[in-house]
């Protein structure tokens, strides 16, 4: 699917203000805006006519029960994604979201740009959420660490894109030994200077990979990285002194 290509985004908006920000935020974008808005008596609904179709949903419009409207709404139309844009982060309602197949876990205080960005990356078969407060929100206990590790192992397993040549040529194959490190580092939330300590080489040094790896994995910042890296690549041992490290 190219980044071209036109999607049809049904919204459901507890309150007309958001929608109509989110309408202003997609007007310019492949994402076309539906003219009808989702409602919890309304999750009945007839799918668009369209190969590709993207929910969005506000939480706070399913404040009992949004894991359940993501696997309606995935019952529904198999092929659809969902994303969940919540007005604050919590980790029960993302990993419940997650479990029932949602696609995407957003903050609504997301910048417009970002959003784009994850929207695309949802498209392409990717899992996002907001990684530094998923990782700031776990315990440092092996228990939460490995119960979060199995969440998007079997996330990740569902959403296996089938081997196309885009697949083929996945960045993944670019990156080098050490960059591939760096990028277990971020995904475990490890600052520039834990990361150098680590491998031991300079912090100018790790600063360097991580722009070549940015270049590389066509993301633009480390967060956007992490969220690649937990999709891409193995979760490394030993991730809990890690994460104490960086605290």
């Amino acid at each position: 699917m190219s980044d071209t290509t036109p999607v049809s985004t049904i919204l459901g908006c507890k309150n007309a203000m958001l929608r109509e920000g989110l309408k202003h935020i997609l007007s310019k974008t492949r994402f076309k805006v539906q003219p009808f808005d989702l409602s919890h008596s309304e999750l009945e609904l007839q799918a668009p006519e369209s190969e590709h179709v993207l929910f969005i949903i506000d939480s706070k419009l399913y404040p009992a029960g949004i894991a359940d409207a993501v696997k309606i709404l995935k019952e529904q139309c198999l092929d659809a994604r969902v994303v969940v844009l919540a007005d604050g982060f919590d980790l029960g309602d993302m990993m419940a979201s997650f479990q029932s197949g949602a696609d995407g876990y957003c903050l609504a205080t997301i910048g417009c740009d970002a959003l784009i960005k994850y929207l695309d990356l949802v498209m392409l078969g990717e899992v996002v959420f907001p990684s530094a407060l998923f990782l700031s929100a776990l315990s440092p206990s092996e228990e939460a660490i490995d119960v979060a590790k199995g969440l998007y192992s079997n996330r990740i397993r569902t959403l296996q894109v089938s081997q196309t040549a885009e697949a083929k040529d996945s960045p993944i194959r670019t990156l080098s030994s050490r960059e591939a490190e760096i990028l277990q580092c971020l995904m475990q939330g490890a600052p520039n200077k834990v990361i150098a300590r680590k491998l031991d080489v300079a912090e100018a040094t790790v600063k360097v990979h991580i722009k070549a790896i940015l270049r590389k994995i066509r993301v633009a910042n480390r967060t956007q990285a992490a969220m690649w890296a937990v999709n891409h690549l193995p979760a490394p041992a030993g991730s809990s002194e890690v994460l104490a490290a960086a605290k």
